[in-house]
């Protein structure tokens, strides 16, 4: 009979991992560290949206500030001046009147009555880039593209102009909307197809589109003040205001319909970051998911094809519409078809 002392040990066998163990490690450490890095990603997204709908906050109150200090008027969308300062419209459709007048600047050509809610001209574009003095050049003392604008002394802060998620090298990354601050849209006679008879056979004189003050925009809280945009096509900068055609196409005297004149950045391409006039903000989500791809491909100017058809109201393009519906409302007809959300 064999005995075994207090002191001595009983030997065991010990063994390692198998290859399936150490396989099932890694898958599930390789999973983790995916959903922290698509964690990460979701919550920098949401960190630079909220960010950028701040910086479109304060630019529409801005334009409400700078409106209680100048007797309801409100600074021009336009960046710089149009080239045609007098010019007039003469509606041959419809019984809205006419012909009338246009003044850009009371007609003055001279640079300090420029009403720009930014200086994007003169020395403020220096070879089509837009440039303010000891922000992105110390070369051009004069270079005072944001700091020119009407709107500086209501915003003070260049970081206000650019979106957080905007990818460019640009020191704006803002437009505003061309029926806002404006004589007639786009304050220019510059588009081929010149909407005043579309908006006179639907009852809509051009003057009712006046909006250069803050009471004579009707509906503040559904009118696009200031969008992101990306004017990446043939341009350094956002040029001018954001404009889309208004017409309905296939109704009378919207022919040569134009669709996405300009487009809203797509730096993200399944929402686009908005303000009202009125100071409200809004994140709105495509609902088309191709409209990115090809409105970088087709540039300005898409006439983009329906994205589906209804029995009674026909071809329509859910995102165009929406904010086609947002340029306006009260002043701009919104049929055949209205947008979700009104």
């Amino acid at each position: 009979m064999i005995m075994f002392s207090k002191t001595e040990k009983i030997a065991t066998h010990r063994r390692g991992f198998s290859l399936t163990e150490l396989m099932v490690v890694v898958a599930i450490i390789a999973l983790l560290a995916g959903l922290v890095i698509v964690a990460a990603q979701k919550v920098h997204r949401m960190s630079n949206m909220a960010g950028d709908l701040n910086n479109q906050r304060q630019i529409a109150l801005a334009f409400s500030s700078y409106s209680m200090d100048f007797n309801g008027a409100i600074p021009s969308n336009r960046t710089s001046p149009d080239g045609n300062f007098n010019y007039t419209l003469n509606p041959t459709a419809g019984s809205c009147g006419g012909p009338f007048t246009v003044l850009i600047n009371n007609g003055s050509t001279a640079a300090t009555t420029y009403h720009s809610w930014t200086a994007s001209y003169g020395a403020g574009v220096v070879g089509g880039t837009e440039y303010e003095y000891g922000l992105n050049t110390t070369t051009v003392p004069t270079a005072n593209a944001l700091s020119g604008g009407k709107l500086w002394n209501y915003i003070g802060d260049y970081g206000v102009y650019r979106s957080p998620l905007d990818p460019t090298a640009r020191i704006r990354s803002y437009s505003i909307n061309s029926f806002v601050g404006a004589t007639v849209p786009e304050d220019s006679n510059e588009w081929a197809n010149k909407w005043d008879d579309w908006f006179c056979v639907n009852g809509v004189p051009m003057t009712a589109t006046n909006t250069t003050k803050i009471s004579r925009i009707p509906q503040p809280a559904r009118t696009i003040c200031s969008i992101v945009e990306d004017d990446s096509d043939g341009f350094n900068y956002n040029n001018q205001g954001w404009v889309i055609d208004p017409r309905f196409p296939g109704t009378p005297q919207a022919g040569g319909w134009e669709g996405w004149i300009d487009w809203p950045a797509m730096w993200d391409p399944t929402a686009i970051p908005f303000s009202y006039v009125d100071g409200s903000t809004e994140v709105y989500s495509v609902q088309n998911p191709e409209l990115p791809d090809d409105l970088d491909l087709f540039g300005h100017r898409y006439a983009q094809p329906s994205d589906l058809s209804d029995p009674t109201y026909g071809a329509i393009r859910l995102d165009w519409i929406y904010f086609r519906d947002r340029l306006l409302p009260g002043i701009v007809p919104e049929g055949p078809y209205k947008s979700i959300g009104f």
